[in-house]
């Protein structure tokens, strides 16, 4: 019978590279038509929403917007708050190395710093540092030979191994549509100045081939009260989502990584049955992406001889991620915020805007070692005329330390912040205490070389000559020999090495005498 090959295949999602960048995008921003003139900004911040990325030669290709929210002291006769809430779109190439056009990449961004100046009542300049970090996945289809069949006295070493096999991914896209009560005691929506919209009790589960992820959507709005004294008022609401995501032949047992973004949202005040604007119109975007793998165990070919025909083999370097270790900890901080001098006194605080900063994470033998800040923007309503809201910036730097076994130096640690809860109180005119959860994901990849046989042929010509063999070898074992080993350059059996010579163990000590027999 002539050489049977029986083949696998197993789909791999392998990282490739990673990349950090900065782009600035500076422009100007007009004054909406229908708004007053700016006099003076209270408070201006942002956010990135990625929209396309897409990895191409050795680079990356990202297009984006930034979302601006503004609020300002107007130049009318009353100083009157005001608001403009507007987007500037961005593009940005940078270079990554290893990537090519039939890769995919993922893209996580962030404002580092903003820069504005008012350069009349109707323009104002921002210029803003946006970074961006990348990662390079390069999705393939790897084919190997799993089994030989068809040829006398076949000889084969198998190694099991672990592999993480790629089930692909999948985006939701889902709207929250809810008209939400403004609560009791609180007055009717003259103007909405302010939505601050974030996304907290994320999870998910695995169940009849689907991720399915939940979470909260927490909205606290700032606005103009409709009274007299146009007073500013603040509300919080939450929305609860839930989504499925198809993923056939996913377990409990998988690997999985989910990314929640808000993508748009809008907001509009609407009337009640009494006709009174008590009424908070709400739609939230939401995507959800998943990607997932299932760790798979392989029984793979390392080696394998016959003992009366050379086979000739084809390999090629198999790469992969292995997840070593995934952990979930949490980071609790509380810290007494004073107020500058130079700033207003406070009257009550609207919110707290909690940002988290990786500066470094550091893998040992032992685990990870965390440092990082939590940078916080005190938004309250001021008891000034002049400075009726006012944002105060306060940083809280803490260290972590993840503990975790079979890790080590030089393994690639993927360290993930983020604010799943912050709460506040005032304390006096001039102190607020801000305590924050910071949720901290770790997870640990090392990258890992399997060498599988592609090809195989029986070289029918070049048969072995028995005549060659002694009817009896003896053999003093080397520095790196195994059983395997020697057994196949003497074309025997390990069993019947090992009967010969009564020994059990695979290695062998280097100067052990070992007898061997003619097999053929």
């Amino acid at each position: 019978m002539s050489l049977e090959l029986i083949r696998e295949s197993t789909k791999i999602n392998y990282l490739t590279g990673e990349q950090l960048s900065q782009t600035i995008v500076e422009h100007d921003i007009i004054v909406p038509d229908i708004n007053p003139d700016v006099l003076r900004i209270l408070f201006l911040d942002g956010e990135v929403i990625e929209k396309k990325t897409e990895a191409l030669q050795d680079k990356v290709s990202v297009k984006g917007i930034v979302r601006y929210k503004i609020l300002y002291v107007s130049d009318d006769k009353d100083q009157s708050i005001k608001s403009i809430n507007t987007s500037y779109d961005f593009s940005h190439i940078f270079d990554v190395g290893s990537s090519s056009s039939k890769m995919k990449a993922r893209i996580k961004s962030d404002i580092e710093h903003i820069d504005y100046e008012i350069l009349n009542g109707r323009k104002i300049n921002v210029k803003t540092i946006v970074k961006l970090k990348a990662k390079i996945f390069s999705e393939t289809e790897q084919n190997f030979v799993s089994e030989l069949k068809g040829v006398e006295d076949l000889q084969v070493l198998r190694k099991n191994v672990d592999i993480y096999c790629y089930l692909g991914e999948n985006t939701s896209n889902y709207t929250l549509d809810e008209a939400l009560e403004i609560p009791a005691g609180k007055p009717s929506i003259k103007e909405i100045l302010r939505t601050d919209v974030r996304i907290t009790g994320k999870d998910y589960k695995i169940a009849d081939d689907k991720i399915i992820a939940k979470g909260d959507i927490n909205i606290l709005t700032l606005y103009v009260g409709d009274t007299e004294e146009r007073s500013i008022e603040f509300m919080e609401h939450e929305m609860s989502f839930t989504q499925a995501l198809e993923f056939q032949g996913i377990g409990e047992d998988s690997e999985c990584d989910i990314d929640y973004n808000i993508e748009e949202f809008f907001f509009s005040p609407e009337e009640d049955s009494d006709g009174e604007l008590r009424i908070l119109r709400s739609e939230v975007k939401v995507s959800i992406w998943a990607q997932a793998n299932n760790k798979r165990n392989l029984e793979i070919i390392s080696d394998a001889y016959s003992m009366n025909s050379k086979i000739d083999f084809e390999n090629q370097l198999f790469k992969t991620n292995k997840v070593v270790c995934q952990d979930k900890s949490q980071v609790i901080l509380k810290e007494v915020v004073k107020i500058n001098g130079d700033n207003p006194d406070i009257l009550q605080v609207f919110n707290v805007l909690s940002k988290p900063n990786l500066f470094e994470s550091t893998i040992s033998d032992s685990g990870v070692s965390i440092e990082g800040s939590v940078n916080n923007g005190i938004l309250y309503v001021a008891n000034n005329k002049e400075q009726p809201v006012f944002c105060h910036y306060s940083e809280i730097p803490f260290k972590h330390n993840v503990e975790l076994e079979n890790v080590r130096v030089g393994m690639n640690c993927e360290v993930d912040l983020e604010v799943e809860h912050c709460n506040f109180s005032m304390v006096s005119e001039n102190e607020v205490e801000v305590r924050v959860i910071v949720n901290v994901n770790t997870k640990v990849l090392d990258e890992v070389q399997y060498s599988l046989i592609t090809e195989a042929t029986e070289n029918e010509e070049d048969r072995v000559d028995s005549d060659s063999f002694a009817s009896l070898t003896v053999y003093f074992s080397q520095p790196g020999d195994d059983l395997w080993k020697v057994a196949k350059k003497y074309l025997t059996t390990v069993e019947d090495v090992k009967k010969f010579n009564k020994i059990e163990e695979e290695k062998l000590e280097v100067g052990k005498q070992i007898i061997i027999p003619r097999k053929i």
